[in-house]
């Protein structure tokens, strides 16, 4: 009995992440588990990076980059380090975002396995305790491999700004001859403020459109399809040895206390029925 109910959580797991069946989470109107996720996405990781716009004193940080590339010379080109410094700052801002979007789907996660163990193994309140905290202990291990990932990956990102990616040459001549067009009247220091702003804004929102692809796709590697595959054999490993068994399907005492109250008074009744008969 007790792998059939392993067996049982685990299936039930799968299939509410897959949409095949719903469960009642908090703040949500009984929708799938991967529904839930795919909105945390959404409310998470895709709303929060397009609410990040650059600062509204870009241009007065362009300039002191500037001054601090060129020293007291006017420059008459615009040092890549400049455009470099700036386009990482602004990826620092996307770390909390990302952030939070993982906190929010672990904790999902949490929550689903946490109602399906509740109403698995409800007649147990041992079995019920003991692949709870499993699951917690590897709801953290795949947390940390999704976190461990994207700190690297955002790292690259903030490293190593590539002036060379494909979107990026695509649009700049249109970037730069649009400062032009729009700055005819200004300073070519302006012109060249306007110029950075433009670039720094179409590279930030190439990045933005990478994380919103990347991020959901390592949660679900790492997360949520890791805890799913290694869910079956971590319970059965931990729970299935046969020294546990007896401790873990010992049944609730309210449970036990409510099947001897309905034997003694279904032979109650069978006594009554007996003594019935025998006056007919």
């Amino acid at each position: 009995m007790l792998i059939e109910l392993l067996n049982h959580f685990c299936r039930a797991f799968e299939r509410n992440i897959e949409g095949k069946e719903t469960i009642r989470l908090s703040n949500t109107d009984g929708v799938s588990g991967g529904r839930h996720l795919f909105q945390q996405f959404e409310k998470t990781i895709s709303t929060d990076l397009e609410h990040l716009v650059l600062p509204e004193d870009i241009e007065a940080q362009i300039e002191q980059e500037i001054l601090s590339a060129c020293g007291a010379k006017p420059a008459l080109f615009t040092p890549n380090s400049t455009f470099e410094n700036l386009a990482s700052n602004q990826i620092r801002t996307y770390v909390q975002p990302v952030k939070r979007a993982v906190k929010k789907c672990s904790e999902t996660i949490t929550e689903i396995a946490s109602q399906l163990s509740r109403k698995t193994f409800k007649r147990f309140p041992t079995l019920k305790r003991e692949a709870h905290q499993i699951c917690l202990s590897l709801i953290l291990m795949k947390t940390q491999d999704v976190e461990k990932f994207l700190d690297n990956y955002m790292s690259c990102e903030i490293s190593y700004i590539n002036t060379n990616h494909k979107l990026f040459t695509a649009d700049r001549k249109r970037i730069e001859q649009e400062a032009v067009d729009e700055g005819a009247e200004l300073s070519f220091e302006k012109q060249n403020v306007k110029r950075i702003k433009g670039l720094l804004n179409l590279y930030s929102n190439i990045i933005k459109n990478q994380l919103m692809d990347v991020v959901p796709k390592t949660v679900m590697c790492f997360m949520v399809y890791g805890f799913k595959e290694n869910l079956h054999k971590e319970l059965i490993r931990s729970l299935a040895p046969r020294d546990k068994v007896g401790e873990l399907m010992r049944e609730d005492v309210y449970i036990e206390e409510k099947r001897d109250k309905a034997t003694r008074m279904l032979q109650a009744l069978e006594a009554a029925d007996s003594i019935t008969c025998m006056v007919d």
